[in-house]
């Protein structure tokens, strides 16, 4: 059953309900009231009839009462003689039986012709019956019966026309969402939202499905960007891991075939396969030192001195490239909360980079210090610097920018992204630009904790 038509059965049912009791009410409480006026004066003539003579008190009464009040007499034979007539000359038509057995009460009596009729005992075996026609007081209840149908109809129209009215945007609006939901199951992107006004609680579940589907929208794109990076991560690192490996089962074929070699070329084979090894040894670390800050939570509650970490490198440099002209400008005691292990990686990579990608007597400045956002790292160097586009997108992994160097010379090219992956851990923002000495200045904000 749809819902537009449960909510016009409701109103319907309300409203019937509502309409019959209160009609019920009325009509009853106007009926009882005309009988009770009629009993009161059935009441007020019996108070008052003269015990002598009371026929004749009964039908002076009666004039002076009522014109619709009719006085009979039972004889000891049975028959029931009108003594009083209606104004319209009606007389009393009952089985002497029934008006006989009501003797000391008022009761309704008769079938087609209703009356209140009380009935008195009178000396002699006769009876004296005081009777009051209530036939207009039956046809006034059906009449308002029939006006209360009359009204409970149209009463029920109006309720289903108002129901219509009044329901029927909310539920286009419903019908509208569910449209929209079937869309996003069958796998249908939503372009255009549907922005319903107003403030009613369809409106409300409108803008949360928006803000849902927003949300899902969002949730999907990153896991195909994810997804996607994750294919070239796994496509790059099949190909890293591939070439130590080729270049290893060569040199192992080789040296089955030992007999063709002198002990030089033994040696150059060794040697060879050696540093194949490291350099997997070192591809492998790099991945798992990757996989361990995106799947675990590491424990940042280290309070870590950054201007240590930071003149630690800055010592280390110069006393293995002491031609090398560094200017720093460190704030003393900088300290932040995080993860010390991480931190000595970040660092050690960023100077390792700087030994191993540029000149000896190339140029460099460090400055670490305070700023509105936290703690701020500034490391800028003279050498040849990446290329615009890294700027401008950020470094991938496996990136390398040195064309001069080799798979078997270099590192893995996992460098910056576990520089990356360590400044994310600690909810920091690192950025790539041209250092003033043409070179590459690495900006990195770490936030400070309110506590």
């Amino acid at each position: 059953m749809r819902l537009q038509t449960r909510f016009a059965l409701i109103a319907g049912a309300i409203t019937s309900l509502a309409s019959l009791s209160i009609g019920y009410f009325a009509i009853t409480t106007a009926f009882n009231s005309e009988i009770t006026r009629v009993d009161e004066l059935i009441g007020r003539v019996t108070t008052q009839l003269d015990s002598r003579d009371p026929l004749s008190s009964a039908v002076f009464l009666a004039d002076e009462s009522d014109s619709e009040l009719l006085v009979a007499l039972l004889d000891s034979s049975g028959e029931l003689i009108t003594v009083r007539t209606s104004a319209e000359g009606e007389i009393l038509e009952l089985p002497a039986v029934q008006v006989k057995n009501r003797t000391g009460s008022i009761e309704t009596l008769g079938v087609k012709e209703r009356y209140r009729v009380e009935t008195l005992e009178l000396p002699q075996d006769s009876f004296l019956v005081l009777a009051y026609p209530i036939r207009d007081i039956y046809d006034n209840r059906l009449i308002n019966i029939e006006r209360l149908a009359l009204f409970l109809l149209v009463a029920l129209l109006l309720a289903f026309a108002a129901t219509r009215v009044l329901i029927r945007p909310d539920i286009k609006k419903i019908e509208r969402l569910a449209g929209r939901a079937r869309e996003i199951a069958n796998g249908r992107k939503w372009e255009i939202e549907v922005v319903e006004t107003g403030n009613s609680e369809v409106n409300d579940l409108s803008r949360a499905l928006n803000q849902m589907v927003g949300y899902l929208q969002n949730a999907l794109e990153g896991e195909r960007r994810n997804s996607q990076k994750m294919q070239e991560f796994i496509g790059d690192a099949s190909h890293e891991l591939r070439t130590p490996l080729t270049v290893i089962k060569g040199y192992v074929e080789l040296l089955a075939r030992s007999e063709q070699l002198d002990a030089d070329g033994k040696k150059r084979a060794i040697d060879r396969l050696t540093n194949e090894i490291d350099r997997m040894e070192r591809l492998i670390s790099d991945l798992l030192f990757l996989a361990e800050i995106g799947e675990r939570q590491s424990q940042l509650d280290d309070a870590v001195n950054i201007s240590d970490l930071l003149r630690i490198q800055l010592t280390d440099l110069k006393l293995l490239e002491p031609i090398r002209e560094i200017e720093d400008a460190i704030t003393p005691e900088v300290f932040i909360i995080g993860s010390l292990p991480h931190m000595q990686q970040l660092l050690a990579n960023i100077f390792s980079n700087i030994r191993r990608h540029t000149p000896q007597d190339s140029p460099l400045y460090a400055h670490l210090d305070y700023v509105n956002e936290g703690v701020r790292i500034r490391i800028g160097d003279g050498g040849s610097g990446l290329p615009e586009e890294v700027y401008q997108k950020g470094v991938q992994q496996f990136q390398r920018f040195d064309s001069s160097r080799s798979r078997e010379s270099g590192g893995s090219g996992l460098g910056m992204s576990i520089m990356r992956a360590i400044v994310a851990e600690h909810k920091g923002r690192m950025e790539f630009r041209q250092s003033r000495f043409g070179g590459l200045e690495i900006d990195i904000i770490f936030p400070l904790k309110e506590d």
